[in-house]
């Protein structure tokens, strides 16, 4: 309930930053609006796992320890403080939490350097995922649990997003870099 209205309240209010005559794509809308709700969570919930070596100890008065405690449930690695894990967190949260919050900023002041960011971005997310999935495939998955809400639910559902979502802004972000090389080298052409 509180990580869904966290959620909502970014996402509107990203969504009304990004518009009353900005000049803003829908599709950058959207994506400033992932961009923020996926800076929060990196910076907020992934980076208290980092610096909170004793969240599962903590009351159950906690709403971050206890969505660690849930998470947990399907990722053992946490409360076991992984090295990997633990390191690929510290990143998520320290570097690339900020970079997201960087790249809104970027989209909503029309900054060229907005689309190499989200490039960045997405290929750091991308291969974080692929290196969690990773991990967890050559050591036979012995951290997750098999019930299907664990493995299915929170493993493969909630960090899929990471890949897909990520993918799209990739995506977008190229097509947009590769049609201003096109101009620019158009217009080049054309003054020989």
């Amino acid at each position: 309930m509180v990580f869904g209205l966290c959620v909502v309240s970014l996402v509107g209010g990203t969504w009304a930053l990004s518009g009353g005559g900005r000049n803003i794509s829908t599709v950058e809308r959207v994506i400033s609006c992932w961009l923020m709700v996926t800076a929060a969570i990196h910076m907020v919930i992934e980076g208290y796992v980092v610096v909170t070596p004793d969240y599962y100890q903590h009351p159950a008065d906690n709403y971050l320890s206890e969505a660690w405690k849930e998470y947990t449930k399907a990722d053992s690695r946490y409360a076991t403080r992984d090295s990997f894990i633990i390191s690929m967190e510290a990143v998520t949260a320290f570097m690339v939490g900020p970079m997201c919050f960087a790249a809104v900023f970027g989209i909503l002041q029309h900054k060229s350097w907005k689309y190499p960011l989200m490039v960045i971005l997405s290929v750091c997310q991308i291969y974080g995922d692929i290196l969690y999935y990773g991990t967890c495939y050559l050591e036979d998955f012995i951290h997750a649990r098999p019930e299907p809400l664990y493995f299915w639910g929170y493993f493969v559902t909630l960090n899929a997003l990471w890949i897909v979502i990520p993918g799209l802004v990739l995506a977008y972000s190229t097509r947009q870099i590769v049609n201003s090389l096109e101009i620019t080298n158009t217009k080049k052409i054309k003054s020989i």
